[in-house]
C-alpha cells in the first residue's frame, strides 16, 4: 500500500525462535528490523522541529507515562550523511532525513495494547513545515502521486556505522545512510502518515506555498485533523561578528559587552529594521545608522577601527557591505511565521512577502542577497559559512563565493544554545527571546505548531495509535519541561510551551518552566488555531483577559 521499505536482513531477529525486546544486530553492526515485529511511521515537515521531535522520541528526561520510545533501552538514529563506496563514512549530516529505531514504550498508556515490540520512525525535515502539510491534503483528496514524497531509505546497503555493539542507553546509536533525491536508490518513497507545521496548514499560501503544490485552502484544511500541540519560540540569529559589531555600536568599541553572550549586552533591532532587511529594502549595512550619529553602521565601524568587519572577496569587485539574508524556502513554517509576525503576511492581502531568493545575483548587482534554503540545518550552514569566510562543506546547500560577510537569519530557539555555531540570537525591540518574555507578553516572535492527519487515511494497525501518542505528548507541558533543558541559552531559558487550550496557564501570567505554558494563544473559545490571529491570553478558558500587542 502506502510504504514501500523495510528493511535489512530480515533474518536473524530472532534467537532461539523468540523474538528478542531490543532489535538484533547482523554481521555489519546494523540493526535488523522486521515487519512482524515493528510498527513503522512516517512523519513529515517543519526542520526547525527536528530537535524538539528528537528529543520527543529519545530523551531520558521525558517521564515514562509519557515517552514514546523506552528509554532504557538502546535507541538507533539513522541519518542523512555519505557512505562511501568501501563502507566508510564520510560527512554526516542528519539534517534533512532521520529515521529513530527503538523499543515501543509499553509504560505510556497510550501504548501498552499495542502487541508489537519495536518502533521505527521516520522523520523528514527537508523543505521544511509544508512538507507536514501539502502531501497529507493530497492523501485526504486521494491523489497517490502527489502525497508520496521521500524519505531516508535505510536499507543496509545503503547504510554504514562507526558503532560496535549495541547503543549504550541514553546514547543515540548512530546509523549514516546516502540521501540524494536524485537518485532513486538513495531514497525511499512514502506517503507520510502524519505532518507537523510551525505555523497552521492555512498559512501555506501565496510565498508561502511550496514548489509543485497548490496554496492551502480553507476547504483543504477540513479535510484534516488538526491539533495544536506547543507554542515554539523564535528569533533573529546574526553572524557572530555582525552580533559584536552591533554590539560595539550600541556600547562603544572597547566595551566589555563586546562579544559577551549576557542578556544585558545583547543588541537589538527594532521590528521594522527586521522587516525593512527582510523585504530587501536594505541593500548595504550602511543602511543601518549608529545611534548618536549620523553615520552607517559598515563606516562607522570601519573608521574607528572595528575588528569585526567583513573582509575577503571571493568574487571579484564583491562589495563587503552588502547584506546578506539566510532564509528559508517557500513550504518552510519557519519563514511563514518571520512573514506573519513581521510582515503581516499572508495575513493582510496588501502585506509584502519577504524577499525571495536571489539566486546567481551577485554583490555587484546592487541588491540584498537572499540565500533560500531547504532546512533550517542549511540556514544554519549558511550563518556559518558567512562568518567563516570559506565554503567549507561544499556537499551541502549553500556555497559561500563572497568571503567573510555579516549576515541575518531566522531560527527557532531550540538551536545553537551551545553556541557551537557561528551565529548569535539578538533582541527585537530590546526583548531577548525567553519563554518568560513570550510568556509575560512582552516577545511577540512565535507561533503555534500543528500536527495534521488526513481525516480519510489508510492507517496501518496500531499506527494511528502512535501517531495520537506523540501529539499528546508533544504538547504535555512535564514533556517540554524535560526537552526544554537542552534549550537554555546563555541569555535565559527558551524552547516551547504548551498551549492553554489544552493545558491551564498560572493566572497571574507568571510563568512555572516545571510546568510550561503559555497564557497566550492564536485559537479562541469558538475557532481553531490561526497564527494570523492576535494572540488573546486565556487563563482558565477564559478569553477575554486581553491580548498582546
Amino acid at each position: 500500500m502506502k510504504k514501500l521499505v523495510l528493511s535489512a536482513a530480515v533474518s536473524a531477529a530472532m534467537l532461539s525462535g523468540v523474538a528478542q525486546a531490543t532489535p538484533a544486530i547482523d554481521g555489519n553492526n546494523l540493526p535488523v528490523i522486521q515487519n512482524s515485529t515493528t510498527y513503522t511511521v512516517y512523519l513529515s515537515g517543519a526542520s526547525a522541529a527536528r530537535k524538539f521531535m528528537e528529543k520527543l522520541f529519545t530523551n531520558t528526561n521525558v517521564p515514562a507515562a509519557d515517552a514514546i520510545c523506552d528509554n532504557s533501552k538502546p535507541i538507533w538514529k539513522f541519518q542523512n550523511g555519505t557512505v562511501n563506496a568501501n563502507g566508510t563514512l564520510a560527512a554526516s549530516k542528519g539534517k534533512k532525513q532521520n529515521a529513530y529505531l527503538c523499543d515501543i514504550n509499553k509504560a505510556n498508556p497510550a501504548l501498552s495494547g499495542l502487541t508489537k515490540q519495536h518502533l521505527l520512525i521516520y522523520k523528514r525535515n527537508e523543505g521544511g513545515s509544508a512538507q507536514g502539510v501539502s502531501p497529507i491534503i493530497a492523501d485526504a483528496k486521494g491523489l497517490v502521486a502527489a502525497s508520496t514524497i521521500k524519505f531516508l531509505n535505510i536499507a543496509s546497503t545503503n547504510c554504514a556505522t562507526a558503532l560496535t555493539g549495541l547503543p549504550a542507553v541514553g546514547v543515540l546509536g548512530k546509523v549514516q545512510c546516502n540521501y540524494d533525491p536524485a537518485n532513486p536508490a538513495k531514497y525511499s518513497l512514502a506517503v507520510p502518515d502524519f505532518g507537523i507545521s510551525d505555523v497552521d496548514p492555512e498559512q501555506f499560501q501565496g510565498a508561502n506555498t511550496p514548489a509543485g503544490f497548490a496554496a492551502v485552502t480553507s476547504s483543504d484544511v477540513g479535510l484534516l485533523n488538526v491539533q495544536s500541540a506547543a507554542a515554539s519560540v523564535f528569533g533573529i540569529p546574526v553572524t557572530t561578528s555582525l552580533r559584536n559589531a552591533l554590539q560595539e555600536a550600541t556600547f562603544g568599541i572597547g566595551n566589555a559587552c563586546v562579544g559577551s553572550e549576557t542578556e544585558a549586552c545583547m543588541p537589538s533591532l527594532s521590528k521594522a529594521q527586521i522587516a525593512s532587511i527582510f523585504t530587501g529594502q536594505l541593500i548595504s549595512w550602511d543602511q543601518l545608522t549608529v545611534p548618536g550619529t549620523a553615520t552607517g553602521l559598515f563606516t562607522y565601524l570601519s573608521n574607528n577601527g572595528s575588528a569585526y568587519l567583513p573582509t575577503g572577496n571571493l568574487a571579484a569587485g564583491g562589495f563587503p557591505d552588502t547584506v546578506h539574508i539566510c532564509r528559508r524556502v517557500q513550504g518552510s513554517g519557519t519563514q511563514a511565521q518571520l512573514g506573519i509576525n513581521f510582515l503581516n503576511y499572508p495575513c493582510f492581502s496588501g502585506a509584502s512577502a519577504p524577499a525571495g531568493d536571489t539566486g546567481v545575483s551577485t554583490e555587484q548587482d546592487g541588491v540584498t542577497l537572499v540565500h533560500a534554503l531547504p532546512s533550517s540545518g542549511g540556514l544554519t550552514s549558511c550563518l556559518n559559512e558567512l562568518e567563516a569566510g570559506t565554503d567549507t562543506n561544499p556537499a551541502n546547500d549553500f556555497a559561500n563565493v563572497y568571503g567573510k560577510r555579516w549576515a541575518i537569519g531566522l531560527q527557532a530557539l531550540e538551536k545553537n544554545a551551545d553556541r557551537a555555531d557561528s551565529f548569535r540570537f539578538i533582541k527585537v525591540d530590546g526583548v531577548a527571546p525567553t519563554l518568560a518574555n513570550v510568556a509575560n507578553g512582552k516577545y511577540y516572535d512565535w507561533a503555534e505548531l500543528t500536527f495534521q492527519y488526513s481525516k480519510t487515511h489508510a492507517w496501518d494497525a496500531g499506527e494511528q495509535i502512535i501517531a495520537d501518542a506523540i501529539i499528546k505528548s508533544a504538547g504535555n507541558p512535564l514533556v517540554l519541561a524535560a526537552i526544554n533543558t537542552g534549550f537554555v541559552h546563555s541569555f535565559g531559558q527558551s524552547g516551547l510551551l504548551a498551549v492553554p487550550t489544552l493545558h491551564t496557564a498560572n493566572q497571574d501570567g507568571t510563568l512555572n518552566l516545571a510546568l510550561p505554558v503559555n497564557p497566550y494563544s492564536h485559537a479562541t473559545s469558538g475557532q481553531s488555531i490561526n497564527n494570523c490571529r492576535v494572540p488573546a491570553r486565556i487563563t482558565n478558558g477564559d478569553f477575554t483577559i486581553g491580548i498582546q500587542l
